[in-house]
């Protein structure tokens, strides 16, 4: 299985539909950053099932839709499909219900409002069937398969268990977890059913025995029960005998309380006349008092109205005669109106007159015309629907006749096509013809000239050039190289010569402020300080003697011999050349030293010494050195008779500075070492007794011989800390001398090469230049051949093209030719057909033609006879309108003149009405007058009257007050008494309801109970009653001590016993169903282990070899953590954990490495995984951005070994990685926010960039 082809549509940047083809087994992406080149990877992990918007880089699931950009609207659908070939194969396909065929195309598409749908082969299924199909094949959302960008350096660092996972994934054990859920849930569910039925039965066992004492419990109950029924029955008649002894006591209260009633309501009748009687009085003194006011209300009203009734009737006299002149006026209009409105009814009568006979009239005539017109339309509609039989069937004919024809047509357009179709077969097969020998030609062409061009470039290809180029240029490495390394040998000597310059010749001596104290202790005889006037020289200014001695070749020899003995003075400062300083101060040490018993020779040579004084024979400071030696060292010294040339003056030794210093001073050059102990001993004495004083002798074994005897150097207080600094000295000088000698030979060399090197480099341009010619030429023959070699296969493919196209031209020419006698077949057909329709069609036309005569001649009748009663009717009807409106207008003005004589006699008879009433009114005024001033008097009058009687009212008021106060509490007292009898009345009524409610009650515990003679027993003789309410109280606790009590518990104890019997077979059929369910589980669990298990070995492997290889040695492992919460037999379900230790370095953790270093780890991991199970594609997103040059040629190592089972599709920036692929995909965002596909074939690009070998 493989993938064919991945197709996007709205996915983030890829606005429109872009198809990537996977024809190549390594692919790989290109594109500058932010094109969407990581768009492709985050497609590919959604199609295949990723439900975190997070890991697509996303807020949410409707980022991954287009957005839109500026003149770019949003797309609301996003979709992604995935097509898979060879998905039928035996080892790489899927096993699956849905994989029906050799492709397999699985599709995924989201709206904007979040809805996500997956379709396999355009059928709709869910997720988890997608995640179902892709079991087991290594492919996922986040598999090892799709490793997105930064995700290769965090596969190391992934947890244990997700590292599991990979393995887990690679082992197949997917599917296997997949079935091992499935069996773990049915496991689950059996175990709740068990449960469930266990506890079914563990509750029916309990209401078995529940029910069982239940039982027990209802039959105690019943007896309990039916004594307690006894007992309450004998209770309830004696509650009966009470309750009518409590009647009977109650009705005997209620006369009582009767009687009681009677009286106080005869006192409350006593008080309330009393009470009426004053009542009376008062209500007449308010009635006299009322009936005052009322007088002096009315006679004030009385007043108001007599003052009212005056101006008022001065009004209405006012009004009367604005009526009167009104309705004069009306009059006048009302007669006006008369006149008029008689003149109009006149002439209307007249024209009413001369309309009533026209109208009756046309209406005759209308009648007669409507009768005629109806028989004319019935031969009409008679001959209309023959005619529209006749248009029927000539239509149909027509239609018959269209159809062949339109048949026929069709035909001859098919019989026009295949013909030109086969012409066209025919021209192109002869064009082919001419085309195959052009070709052929063509081809000869093409041939000879690649013959030529392979001829040229075997010429360009002559490797002399190529290799005397090549030699040049190593002579110029070489020589290169011996300059470099000269130049290094040169560069350090130079360093050496530099350093030993500056020890040997030292810088003047810069004066300091602690150089005016310099320590000249020990050679205060050799210079002088500033206090002895050196002609005010500074000590500071002036040089030690140990920087400024130089000594001759002889001296060098001795520069041992000369360190120790100089050591004295090396400190002290010398003031001039040719100073005479004495050895005098020397001596004199010498001889103290000497004297005080230190550094003798030996204790020998002390003794022998003992009793001898030095001799000094007077001054001999003027004498020159050879002067002050004695005759004895010239001629009478032991073993050194003849042979003063042995003692050596250290002028001769001293080449600078010249001091009198050196003058007395001698080198015996001879080894001590060789004499006797008895002849060193009398050539010291010898010496000793000779020797002139400031005369000194030295040996190269360290002793000072004078006049004071012998002694060692090294008792000298300062003479050894000098010691080997003029014998350094020496030989610094000497190397100096040998590098000086060595600088000039190598400068000498140098200059030599220089020049051969530039001389070379010279002849290597000419070469280059020679060399770059010729590739340029090569090149260019390279692309000719190239051309014609891809013009060649182009024409040899189209060649097999027109031989394969000429094999189909037979047979599509006899197809063609078939098909055209079929169609001149059916055309003749057509023809008879269409000639039969036209037959039919003529004889039936002459028929239509007589028909639709006939019917014209009907209409046009038809049409006269309408027109005609349509004129008529709308005469008729304008004289009857004419008619209707003048009668209105008649009736009209006869309302009009009515009315206006009606007005007439109305205002007649209100004028004269008003002038009466006008005239009764004047008449009426004096008297209003007189009535206005009467009632005023009145008014005066009747007001002392009312108050009068308002006093005396007052009076009786108070009086009755009292009289209301003794009814008062006389009713206060019926009232208690009434409530006493309405209690008495109610207690009767309550012992009457409580005695029907207790016999009721007997009634329902018997029925053969019957109250009144019951109560009659009563009367006739009191009965006595037991007392049984202790033993009603006992039965009532036994009852209560029962508690609730189910009387149907036997009836439910059967059916219960039913039920749990079918309990016991179920319960049993489910124990082995979930012993065959876990026996699928651990089936499934050591299938599962044996297959990881050895998946973990087999990567373990094959990643230590690749760890090895890609890091050249070190190893890599994955091993199983020990999870001390998962039991011994479990503990390879634990996870994982990566150990990596490359060569050269200690094991240390993962998190130290390198990004390299992970990198190459996790790829190894990856790697080794596909090795084991490969996928049937990798893809990869800038893994190799970590890595070197070197590293990425080991990557790409890698991809190509392992392409071969595995389709590699990767993301990169880097050169040598983008040559490994087969294939580039180049990404471009040629619109900002739109990304667009780009494709090259490396290998077809090749044919055109690179000659074959």
């Amino acid at each position: 299985m493989r993938l064919k082809s991945l197709k996007l549509s709205g996915f983030k940047s890829f606005a429109n539909p872009t198809t990537f083809t996977f024809k190549h087994d390594v692919t790989a992406i290109v594109g500058p950053n932010g094109c969407g080149k990581s768009n492709v990877i985050d497609a590919i992990r959604w199609v295949l099932g990723e439900t975190s918007a997070k890991q697509l880089r996303g807020g949410a699931m409707s980022d991954v839709i287009f957005a839109g950009v500026e003149g770019r609207a949003g797309k609301s659908l996003a979709s992604v499909e995935l097509t898979f070939e060879h998905t039928q194969d035996e080892s790489t396909g899927i096993r699956h219900a849905l994989n029906l065929y050799h492709e397999l195309t699985l599709r995924r598409q989201v709206t904007k409002e979040g809805k996500s749908d997956y379709y396999i082969n355009g059928q709709k299924v869910r997720r988890r069937d997608v995640v179902d199909v892709f079991l087991g094949t290594g492919l996922g959302a986040r598999s090892y398969a799709v490793i997105e960008q930064g995700m290769i350096g965090r596969i190391v660092d992934s947890s244990p268990m997700q590292l599991r996972e990979f393995i887990e994934e690679a082992a197949g054990v997917s599917r296997y977890q997949a079935r091992r859920a499935e069996t773990e849930k049915q496991l689950n569910e059996t175990k709740d059913n068990l449960a469930r039925l266990n506890d079914l039965q563990g509750e029916l066992k309990k209401q078995h025995k529940t029910l069982i004492r239940q039982a027990e419990s209802a039959k105690k109950y019943q007896a309990l029960n039916d004594e307690l029924f006894e007992l309450n029955k004998n209770d309830l008649l004696k509650r009966i005998f009470e309750a009518w002894q409590y009647l009977e006591t109650k009705k005997q209260d209620k006369d009582k309380s009767a009687q009681i009633l009677h009286e106080l309501e005869q006192a409350v009748n006593k008080a309330k006349k009393e009470l009426d009687v004053h009542s009376a009085k008062l209500a007449e003194a308010n009635w006299l008092k009322d009936d005052a006011r009322d007088n002096y209300h009315n006679a004030r009203m009385k007043e108001q109205t007599a003052e009212h009734n005056y101006y008022s009737l001065n009004q209405e006299i006012a009004s009367c005669e604005d009526k009167i002149a009104r309705l004069t006026e009306l009059k006048a209009q009302s007669e006006a109106s008369i006149v008029e409105n008689q003149k109009s009814i006149d002439e209307i009568d007249k024209e009413l007159g001369q309309i009533s006979p026209d109208v009756t009239e046309r209406a005759l005539k209308l009648t007669a015309l409507q009768e005629e017109l109806t028989q004319a339309q019935g031969a009409f509609n008679t001959a209309k629907q023959q005619v529209g039989e006749l248009t029927q069937k000539k239509s149909d004919l027509e239609n018959t006749h269209k159809l062949a024809t339109a048949q026929k047509n069709r035909l001859l357009m098919s019989h026009e096509r295949v013909t030109k179709k086969y012409q066209e077969l025919i021209n192109k097969h002869e064009n082919k013809e001419q085309n195959h020998d052009k070709e052929q030609d063509e081809i000869k062409t093409l041939t000879s000239n690649i013959a030529t061009l392979n001829l040229a470039i075997d010429e360009l290809s002559d490797d002399d050039g190529r290799q005397v180029f090549d030699e040049k240029s190593r002579q110029v490495k070489a020589l290169q190289d011996e300059l470099s390394a000269l130049e290094k040998r040169h560069a350090s000597m130079m360093g050496e010569y530099d350093t030993l310059h500056k020890l040997v010749h030292k810088p003047k001596h810069a004066p300091s402020a602690h150089d005016d104290s310099a320590d000249n202790s020990g050679a205060d005889g050799v210079v002088a300080d500033t206090k002895s006037g050196v002609d005010g020289i500074a000590m500071s200014q002036l040089d030690s003697l140990k920087d400024s001695i130089k000594l001759t070749r002889d001296g060098e020899k001795h520069a041992d011999v000369l360190d120790k003995f100089l050591g004295f003075w090396l400190d002290a400062r010398v003031m001039g050349d040719g100073r005479d300083f004495s050895l005098l101060p020397l001596i004199n040490h010498l001889s103290t030293a000497t004297h005080d018993g230190k550094h003798s020779h030996d204790d020998k040579k002390d003794k022998k010494k003992d009793g001898k004084k030095a001799k000094h024979k007077g001054d001999t400071s003027g004498l020159s050195a050879h002067e002050r030696l004695p005759s004895m060292v010239l001629y009478t010294a032991p073993n050194f008779r003849q042979s003063s040339d042995k003692l050596i003056p250290l002028t001769a030794l001293i080449k600078s500075p010249t001091l009198a210093l050196w003058q007395g001073v001698y080198l015996l050059d001879v080894d001590t070492q060789t004499l006797d102990e008895q002849g060193f001993d009398e050539l010291v004495t010898a010496w000793a007794d000779e020797l002139a004083q400031g005369v000194l002798i030295l040996t190269k074994t360290g002793w000072i011989i004078g006049s004071f005897g012998v002694m060692h150097v090294s008792a000298l207080g300062q003479g050894g800390q000098g010691q080997g600094m003029l014998g350094e000295r020496a030989e610094h000088a000497k190397r100096l001398d040998e590098l000086e000698e060595r600088l000039g030979q190598i400068e000498s060399e140098l200059d030599d090469k220089q020049r051969s090197l530039k001389a070379m480099m010279s002849e290597l341009d000419v070469l280059r230049v020679a060399q770059e010619e010729r590739h340029a030429k090569h090149s260019e023959l390279t692309h000719s051949l190239h051309e014609s070699k891809a013009k060649l296969v182009k024409l040899e493919h189209q060649i097999s093209q027109d031989k394969l196209i000429w094999e189909n031209f037979n047979s599509q020419k006899i197809s063609l030719s078939d098909e055209l006698s079929e169609l001149d077949g059916e055309l003749r057909l057509m023809d008879d057909e269409i000639g039969r329709s036209m037959t039919a069609l003529d004889e039936h036309l002459p028929i239509l033609q007589v028909a639709q005569n006939t019917l014209n001649v009907l209409s046009v009748s038809v049409d006269e006879l309408s027109g005609k009663v349509r004129q008529m009717t709308q005469d008729r009807q304008e004289l009857t309108l004419k008619q209707t409106t003048l009668t209105q207008n008649k009736a009209h003005a006869t309302r009009l003149l009515e009315l206006s004589h009606e007005n007439v006699a109305k205002a007649d008879a209100e004028t004269k009405k008003l002038i009466a009433q006008s005239v009764a009114m004047s008449e009426r005024l004096p008297v209003l007058e007189d009535a206005f001033k009467q009632a005023k008097a009145e008014t005066a009058e009747l007001k002392v009257q009312s108050e009068e009687h308002e006093a005396v009212a007052k009076t009786l008021v108070i009086m009755q007050g009292k009289l209301q106060e003794n009814l008062t509490d006389a009713h206060a007292k019926f009232a208690a008494a009434q409530a006493s009898i309405a209690n008495a009345h109610a207690d009767v009524a309550v012992g009457e309801s409580r005695l029907a409610d207790l016999g009721e009650q007997m009634l329902g515990m018997n029925e053969q109970f019957n109250l009144p003679s019951t109560l009659a027993d009563f009367r006739a003789s009191t009965p006595v009653f037991a007392d049984n309410s202790s033993r009603i109280e006992h039965i009532k606790a036994d009852i209560e001590k029962l508690g609730a009590v189910n009387l149907a518990a036997a009836a439910e104890l059967a059916e219960l016993e039913e039920r749990v019997s079918p309990l016991d077979e179920q319960v049993a059929d489910i124990t082995d169903s979930m012993k065959k369910l876990q026996d699928a589980i651990r089936a499934i669990d050591d299938k599962t282990k044996q297959l990881f298990l050895g998946m973990l070995k087999a990567v373990n492997d094959e990643m230590n070899a690749l760890f090895a290889k890609v890091f050249g040695g070190g190893q890599a492992s994955l091993t199983l953590i020990d999870d001390e919460s998962l039991p011994k037999a479990d503990k390879w379900r634990a996870g994982l954990v990566l150990m990596a230790q490359p060569k050269g370095k200690k094991n240390s953790r993962l998190a130290v490495l390198s990004g390299g270093e992970k990198t190459l780890t996790a790829l190894s991991l990856i790697f080794a995984i596909f090795k084991q199970h490969p996928a049937p594609f990798c893809v990869l997103d800038e893994v190799d951005a970590p890595l070197d040059d070197a590293n990425v040629g080991r990557f790409t190592s890698l991809i190509h070994e392992l392409s071969d089972s595995v389709q590699f599709i990767f993301i990169s920036h880097n050169k040598l990685a983008m040559q490994a692929a087969h294939e580039l995909k180049g990404i471009t965002m040629p619109t900002a926010g739109i990304s667009s596909l780009v494709t090259v074939n490396l290998e077809e690009a090749e044919k055109y960039l690179e000659p074959r070998e």
